[in-house]
């Protein structure tokens, strides 16, 4: 039996997989899942569902072990690339909303 720690903070990650130019994959994330506190089942919260109905669930250990990886293999994302960005437009002349 875990304890109450464990169902506090999700076990898995919830991810939908699209696959990007040059063969690379990008996880985007869309829900969560927490462990029963029996340790018999588990709790998925979805905040979206993906259209082709894939769902991939990896740990959160998992995935913070492969994020390490591929820093250190320089696959380190450069400041400039989200700036130049060609789906980004300016919004010079777009609606403001204010809270």
């Amino acid at each position: 039996m875990s304890n109450d720690n464990d169902t506090k903070r999700p076990s898995h990650i919830a991810y939908q997989v699209r696959e990007g130019d040059e063969n690379k994959s990008y996880f985007n994330r869309i829900g969560a899942v927490w462990k029963h506190k029996d340790g018999e089942g588990f709790n998925l919260e979805l905040d979206s569902f993906p259209k082709d109905g894939k769902v991939v669930v990896r740990s959160v250990q998992e995935r913070i072990q492969e994020t390490k990886d591929n820093a250190r293999d320089g696959d380190r994302r450069d400041d400039k690339r989200t700036a130049e960005r060609e789906d980004r437009r300016p919004r010079d002349n777009g609606p403001r909303y204010e809270r």
